[in-house]
């Protein structure tokens, strides 16, 4: 007999709430998993923008320091001292300290410590790169010209721009006195020989004769007058140089390392204020015959610059023409402009004209003394200013030197120092604004090739291998195959 419970069964009610806590939790394990999952990837990325940080800063960090201490910019010398340089070299720089930044744990002193992330660098390039040499000098120019700007006013381009409206005003850097001077000449003695006249040396009483006229002309045009303007007791150097082993000619045979050129937002120098601006910047960095940098190669590095020839004495000789022209013209203008120093010479003229039964060419060799006498004055003008003097670009009665009695005796000694005018700096500072620009920079990068690799460790040093600007790739991977891909931009600013 089977005996019924007076009790009924019921369901059991806690097993609701455990299915729904069974529940719930796998949701919340399922989200906390995940977020220890983001989490993860978020601090493999964090780590992997730190190390590719790391090591960006690390390479240039890597600047070429001769070069900063002699020309004050910075660049990153692919070379790293070798004979040979690139990106090849740099990007293996890079490998190195990103390599070191992923795995701290070699520095670890705590026996099997380790990092979790386990990041690794399976990719790596350098997409662009930015060397000095690009674009015919104008990284290297852009960068000097930010400096100059940071650390110098405007008030001697100013100065600068004022002289270069004189010059081109005037005619002085385009004019050719020694040229006009020729063909007067010329004309001058085509008509005394149709005359039948040959003989030019009859002197008046006052020692007046066109021979003499000739005489000082010819002395004053041609080899003899680098000696001629250079101050008693001066010496010149001897050093020479083999133009075929810089940068200016291995562009021009286009064998140097290419880059991108300036790059995304890079300031471009190009407009008159900026050349006047790198104008000044090589003033500055580099000698000259009046003011020799103890570091340099050549010299007179700023006529090199300007002249581009492969001797010193080259240079400064083409340097001292330049200026006889540009002086010439100037005293050529002030003699023609004052009424008294103008008739002396025309009465002189007609004197001469007279004993060579010619007087109808007086005012053609009124013509030719005046331009001769402007000639002889820029030799005292140059002596004066490679004697440290200085010349206005424009004279008056009271920046005149030389006397006609000194010029027909031939005594062109003595100079006349006017504290108001123009050094010879000043004179190679508008003559720098005059130039070619892409000359003006491969020829200064040349200097800077030659200066460094005067410096120990540098011998093979070469501006073409020398880095601004970087663009690199990453690519990483941490324990879990996790990929991390992102670029990267650095430049010095």
């Amino acid at each position: 007999m089977q005996t019924k419970s007076k009790f009924k069964s019921k369901p059991a009610e806690g097993a609701y709430l455990t299915i729904y806590l069974s529940l719930t939790f796998g949701i919340v394990l399922s989200l906390l998993l995940a977020l220890i999952e983001g989490a993860t990837i978020g601090a493999v990325r964090a780590q992997a923008e730190l190390v590719a940080d790391l090591g960006m800063d690390s390479i240039f960090a890597e600047y070429h320091r001769e070069l900063l201490n002699q020309y004050e910019l910075f660049f990153i010398d692919s070379s790293y001292g070798g004979s040979n340089g690139g990106i090849g070299k740099t990007e293996t720089h890079l490998k190195k300290y990103m390599d070191y930044n992923m795995n701290p744990e070699t520095d670890l002193s705590v026996l099997g410590a380790d990092t979790l992330l386990k990041l690794s660098n399976p990719y790596l390039e350098l997409e662009e790169v930015s060397f000095a040499s690009d674009n015919n000098g104008a990284v290297w120019k852009s960068q000097a010209v930010q400096y100059m700007k940071a650390v110098y006013g405007g008030d001697l381009i100013s100065t600068v721009q004022g002289h270069l409206s004189t010059v081109n005003g005037n005619e002085l850097a385009t004019r050719d006195i020694a040229g006009e001077l020729a063909e007067q000449k010329s004309a001058f003695e085509e008509t005394l020989a149709e005359k039948g006249i040959v003989e030019y040396s009859s002197e008046s009483d006052e020692g007046y004769s066109y021979k003499k006229v000739t005489d000082i002309s010819d002395s004053l045009i041609g080899d003899g007058v680098l000696a001629l303007a250079m101050p008693k007791g001066s010496s010149i150097s001897g050093t020479t140089i083999n133009k075929t082993e810089y940068i200016s000619h291995r562009i021009k045979t286009n064998q140097a390392n290419k880059g991108v050129g300036l790059h995304s937002g890079a300031p471009v120098a190009n407009g008159l204020e900026d050349e006047l601006i790198y104008g000044e910047y090589l003033m500055k960095m580099c000698g000259s015959y009046t003011n020799k940098k103890v570091e340099g190669f050549l010299a007179y590095q700023l006529e090199y610059i300007l002249y581009g020839k492969d001797s010193d004495v080259s240079n400064l000789r083409t340097c001292v023409e330049r200026l006889l022209a540009l002086r010439a013209v100037s005293n050529f203008i002030y003699l023609n402009s004052d009424s008294g120093k103008s008739a002396e010479v025309r009465v002189i003229a007609a004197i001469i004209c007279t004993l060579l039964l010619a007087p109808e060419l007086t005012e053609i060799l009124t013509y030719i003394i005046l331009a001769v006498w402007a000639l002889a004055e820029a030799v005292v003008d140059v002596r004066t200013l490679l004697d440290n003097g200085k010349v206005p670009l424009l004279k008056n009665s009271s920046d005149w030197c030389l006397g006609l009695t000194n010029l027909f005796d031939k005594e062109l000694s003595g100079s006349k120092d006017n504290a108001n005018g123009l050094s010879y700096q000043d004179y190679l500072r508008i003559f720098l604004g005059l130039m070619d620009k892409k000359d003006k920079v491969l020829r200064s990068l040349d200097i800077v090739e030659m200066d460094m690799r005067k410096t120990q460790g540098n011998e093979n040093f070469r501006i073409d291998q020398c880095i601004d600007y970087i663009k690199a790739d990453f690519g990483f991977m941490d324990a879990q195959g996790h990929e991390f891909v992102f670029q990267k931009k650095m430049c010095y600013e």
